[in-house]
């Protein structure tokens, strides 16, 4: 297993996190607990849950895996969202309470979690979310603050420069990793350690490994390269992993032996996946200086699930309504429906996509979900 720093904070994290969303609720308790225990001795040592994973039930498992674990060998992430505490207090109880269920005395790192967009980070400063972890951390309930993002990496960039936390965690992928570079660079530069979340794209990359085995060396899967590009970039301390069954800790601990790759290396391979996937938005973001504020390098991301794994327009309603609320459009800016086919986009990109037509397309996937959300 590899180590590094994470950040500036002198802890020394494994290269592999296990993400506490995956458990199999069809096993017991202690069996989902001892799959930690087998994690660490594997070598992982990052612990990453949240209240409501797993029904509710990730805290409580991680509780019953540490008792058996010495506690100054590995590290527990949890999380709170701004929206989820009315007040200062209230965010305070409830970080006494993952405390208690995960039966630790502290936890090694808090997140701010999900900021979607800037209102929410603006919500953690002043509805009383991040004034509590402030007096958690006096208290030594908690020794580090950092926030997880849902947000493209100029908007990650605003957080970090802020200088109020020590980590981010990132949903980043050998895919998508474009989008959201600048966001790691930035924290980076900053000190910060940066996790990466969803190292797989939600199970694409598994599920579409014929089309997508390009991405892979020779004796290795897509899912392998996909968790190598992570494990082994020098700008992410740790890639989670939700795991079910102790094979898949295997697969990822040996993953996190492969060498590091360096700047050139991560150059070669965007230039692999854009020479490979000519249909695909590679997040230059070239195209985004537009006369109608629409948000097109985010609008092209999302159309990359039609162009590349053919999804439905079924799924990529639902796939409309999840970037609203949780994903690349969340924050407000012009509608698809607000193109006015003035062409600056099309000349800019570097893949020579036609946007004007997928946006059309983008723009009924928009108005159908929406429609479903008056109809609920």
């Amino acid at each position: 297993m590899r180590y590094s720093e994470f950040g500036k904070t002198g802890k020394m994290v494994s290269a592999i996190g296990f993400g506490g969303m995956r458990f199999d609720l069809a096993k017991s308790q202690e069996a989902n607990a001892g799959l930690i225990k087998y994690a660490f001795d594997k070598g992982i040592n990052y612990f990453d849950t949240a209240p409501g994973y797993c029904n509710d039930k990730s805290e409580e498992f991680f509780g019953t895996g540490f008792k058996n674990m010495p506690r100054d060998k590995y590290f527990v992430a949890t999380k709170l969202g701004p929206a989820h505490v009315a007040n200062e207090q209230e965010a305070y109880e409830k970080v006494k309470k993952s405390i208690e269920r995960m039966r630790v005395e502290y936890i090694d790192f808090f997140y701010v979690w999900c900021i979607r967009r800037m209102a929410n980070f603006d919500l953690a400063m002043n509805g009383g979310l991040y004034d509590a972890l402030l007096r958690c951390q006096s208290e030594g309930l908690i020794k580090h603050i950092a926030f997880s993002s849902h947000q493209e990496g100029a908007g990650v960039r605003k957080i970090v420069e802020s200088g109020l936390f020590e980590g981010v965690l990132l949903g980043v992928n050998i895919l998508n990793f474009p989008y959201r570079w600048d966001g790691i660079l930035a924290a980076k530069e900053h000190g910060l350690g940066v996790v990466a979340m969803n190292p797989l794209a939600g199970g694409l990359i598994p599920q579409n490994e014929g089309k997508l085995q390009f991405l892979a060396s020779p004796g290795e899967t897509p899912t392998e390269a996909a968790l190598r590009f992570l494990v082994a970039n020098p700008n992410i301390a740790v890639v989670l992993n939700g795991f079910t069954t102790a094979e898949h800790i295997d697969t990822a601990c040996r993953i996190a032996d492969a060498e590091p790759m360096t700047e050139e290396d991560i150059a070669r391979i965007k230039a692999h996946i854009s020479g490979n996937m000519t249909r695909i938005c590679t997040a230059c973001n070239y195209c985004e200086e537009c006369p109608e504020n629409i948000p097109i390098p985010a609008y092209m991301q999302i159309y990359n699930d039609k162009a590349v794994f053919g999804k439905t327009d079924e799924e990529m309603v639902s796939s409309m309504k999840f970037n609203h609320e949780w994903g690349l459009l969340v924050e407000p800016r012009g509608s698809a429906a607000a193109c006015i086919a003035c062409g600056r986009c099309e000349e800019s990109c570097t893949q020579h996509l036609d946007i004007i037509t997928r946006l059309k397309e983008v723009a009924e996937w928009e108005a159908k979900s929406q429609e479903l959300n008056k109809a609920k």
